[in-house]
């Protein structure tokens, strides 16, 4: 007989290692050495298995147990289990030592050292982002068995079920084990309740309102980390220009904008804008700083600017708690020098965050907003990094996680937590379309090559085959939002309790990755073609169908195209391992429509794959990452501008590398991809947008790191 031990290694049965442990069970409890009779009708069981029979420990130890107390030794079988459970224990922490021993001393880096949800939003290791890394298998077990028990309560036949569908990895639920208490996923919160009282809802400090704009700074900084602290993702700020321009008008007076160059403190002496200026730098370094109890990461802040139109139609009826409004030319005058200021800064130090979204409101056939429009452009050519959402209704804002809601009776949503106010995302589950494809064909007996023929002749079953698996995500989904429902209704959500975001208006998430992989196992191009085109229209569209259907009051639902900074390539090396069909000439599955190493892919096809063609069902991850060798002209950014809105290309960004001098003594920053400085010639390090957010390549981990030097930069638009 053979064993299969925990680490997989398989060895030789070997019986007396057996009889070791039951006879220290026997002597654990004053029973002298194991009884002979005992020894041998214990081998003559072993002895009745097949020499080729394989076990794996847990089973044999199994059948000791049972055997035990089919002879009565009721005391031993305690005291065997017992025996069992400390070497478990023991077992767990060695195996947790050697894990920080490693991720101590390996040369990887943080991303790459995670065991699970790599994150490149980590600059260096230590013993900080370590804390964060070493319980995150025990926090998977434990959220995992407080699912299987909420479904064993709500759906009883799914309990089993839902841990067989992760562990047969056709879907993934993001972030599970990055704590053991349930949280939110990603939240887009009200500034009001900070207006109206400071943080003490969420810090319980007592703290009072911010009263000028300082105290706004550092209230401000402390709430990004107080709400990140208490959900799993990213934390939008909607209006954070209405009320920064709130304290601005009470310190500087209410046309603070007209004069900001006067003089408004003497020592030092400073204008209005500088003063503001400083501001800034406050909270955008402060937001910077990683954070301890998110495993030294920054917090995931974002932030959007608005051009007139779509700024009256969301703000016109706000009022603050005095009775004032937000003035729309103040507003405007921040954005614009902000946006300046940011762009400027990071000539001097790479930031990361906030990630930010311009919203522009188009007639359909151009921006209503010439200035915001023309303003829009110049930012980008000047080597400016941010995204764009155009939408002819002020229906929805997307972010860095590209998701946008509906607009609903004047409440401006949106889904992932990155823009808008009180809403965001309850949980993500991501369906792996590669595998599930690849099931169905096998489950049907069709051949790849008969599909690469047929396919859409056979669609339909395809169609239903995939909505059953969304059948179960929903109860899934239900399940989880059940937990935070009770979670909150116990108060141990402070940002809900304290008004900044709240419960029932939080989305569950359907997340879609390996598209383009399923795509190309059934014969198809990834490119800019009718059947493609149809395809994608068919997964979207029927999640998009089925997300209606099963939304009701309590429980909604969306779906997103995931960034899947590092699930890209746990499925494909999951799917790769178990012998499915992946493409060989990439190390992960791709995160856009078209296929981010294809140099045939031009930048206008690139919007169309992106246009409303094929992103019209998707609520989220509709987001282009227009990668550029170089900067375009402020006329070639109005142009595609103009060509986005032709396309219905709702969310996009110009991807331009910038590069960062190694040197310390030089630190000089280019908004350009260069090897060496030129002004030390000392190497420089490029940053990039590894999924949303800017960050160093060197950080990224390892399979993203070699997906992005396989990523094709266009030059110009041609």
């Amino acid at each position: 007989m053979k064993v299969i031990k925990r680490n997989g290694e398989i060895r030789n049965f070997d019986f007396s290692k057996i009889e070791n442990a039951v006879n220290s069970a026997f002597e654990a409890c004053g029973k002298g050495h194991v009884p002979n009779d005992f020894v041998e009708s214990l081998m003559h069981l072993f002895n009745m298995f097949d020499e080729d029979h394989t076990f794996k420990v847990e089973k044999l130890q199994d059948i000791v147990e049972t055997h035990l107390m089919f002879e009565k030794h009721y005391e031993v079988a305690k005291a065997y289990i017992l025996y069992r459970e400390k070497h478990k224990d023991l077992r767990f922490i060695k195996e947790r030592v050697d894990y920080m021993d490693n991720y101590a001393q390996s040369s990887d880096n943080a991303a790459t050292s995670s065991e699970t949800d790599a994150n490149a939003n980590v600059s260096i290791k230590n013993v900080a982002n370590l804390d964060g890394e070493v319980f995150k298998t025990l926090n998977r077990q434990i959220q995992r068995y407080r699912m299987k028990k909420k479904l064993k309560e709500m759906f009883p036949t799914l309990s089993e079920q839902y841990e067989r569908d992760i562990t047969s990895h056709i879907i993934y639920v993001h972030d599970e084990a990055s704590s053991p208490a349930v949280k939110n996923y990603c939240e887009a919160v009200s500034l009001y309740p900070l207006v109206l009282e400071g943080t003490s809802g969420m810090d319980g400090l007592g703290a009072l309102a911010p009263k000028n704009l300082s105290s706004f700074c550092g209230q401000f900084c402390n709430l990004a980390f107080l709400l990140s602290a208490q959900c799993k993702g990213a934390v939008a700020f909607g209006e954070f220009f209405n009320v920064f321009d709130y304290y601005c008008a009470k310190d500087f007076g209410p046309d603070y904008h007209l004069r900001s160059d006067e003089i408004c403190s003497l020592l030092p002496k400073r204008t209005i804008r500088e003063m503001i200026c400083q501001s800034f730098q406050q909270i955008v370094y402060g937001i910077n700083q990683p954070a301890g109890n998110r495993s030294y990461q920054s917090p995931f802040t974002n932030i959007s600017y608005y051009d007139s139109n779509y700024w009256h139609a969301l703000f016109d009826e706000f009022c603050f708690p005095d009775g004032t409004k937000p003035v729309w030319e103040r507003v405007s005058f921040l954005q614009k020098l902000f946006m300046r200021w940011f762009n400027e800064e990071r000539t001097k130090t790479m930031l990361t965050f906030p990630v930010e979204t311009m919203a522009l409101l188009s007639d359909k056939n151009d921006i209503i907003d010439k200035e915001y429009k023309n303003f829009t452009a110049q930012m980008y050519s000047e080597g400016h990094s941010f995204f764009t959402y155009i939408s002819d209704n002020p229906n929805g804002l997307a972010s860095c996680c590209r998701l946008r809601n509906e607009i609903k009776d004047n409440v401006f949503t949106f889904t992932n937590g990155l823009t808008g106010v009180q809403t965001g995302s309850v949980n993500v589950i991501t369906l792996n379309l590669n595998r599930i494809i690849q099931n169905w064909a096998r489950e049907r007996e069709l051949s790849r090559e008969y599909l690469i023929e047929h396919f859409f002749e056979v669609s339909y079953d395809f169609k239903q085959y995939l909505t059953s698996i969304l059948e179960r995500v929903y109860c899934y989904h239900k399940a989880y939002k059940t937990l935070l429902y009770e979670t909150e209704d116990a108060g141990m959500l402070n940002a809900s309790k304290a008004g900044y975001i709240s419960m029932n208006r939080l989305y569950s998430t359907i997340g879609e990755n390996g598209i383009n992989e399923a795509a190309e196992f059934v014969g198809l191009k990834c490119n800019y073609n009718k059947s493609y085109m149809q395809f994608c229209r068919l997964v979207t569209g029927t999640i998009s169908e089925q997300n209606r259907l099963h939304s009701e009051k309590r429980f909604q639902f969306n779906q997103e195209f995931v960034p899947a900074e590092g699930l890209s390539s746990k499925n494909y090396n999951w799917d790769k391992a178990d012998g499915y069909w992946v493409p060989d000439n990439r190390v992960l599955y791709n995160s856009y429509f078209y296929l981010a190493d294809d140099p045939e892919t031009s930048v206008l096809d690139k919007f169309r794959l992106h246009g409303r063609e094929f992103t019209e069902l998707l609520d989220g991850g509709v987001g282009l990452h227009c990668n550029l060798e170089e900067h375009l002209s402020k006329e070639q950014y109005i142009k595609l501008i103009d060509f986005a809105i032709q396309q219905g290309t709702s969310y996009f960004t110009f991807n331009v590398p910038n590069s960062e001098c190694t040197n310390s003594e030089c630190h000089h920053i280019v908004k350009l991809p260069m090897n060496h400085c030129p002004k030390c010639g000392a190497p420089m390090r490029q940053w990039t947008r590894v999924i949303g957010f800017l960050r160093p390549i060197e950080d990224f981990d390892k399979y993203r790191k070699i997906e992005a030097k396989w990523r094709y930069y266009a030059k110009g638009i041609g």
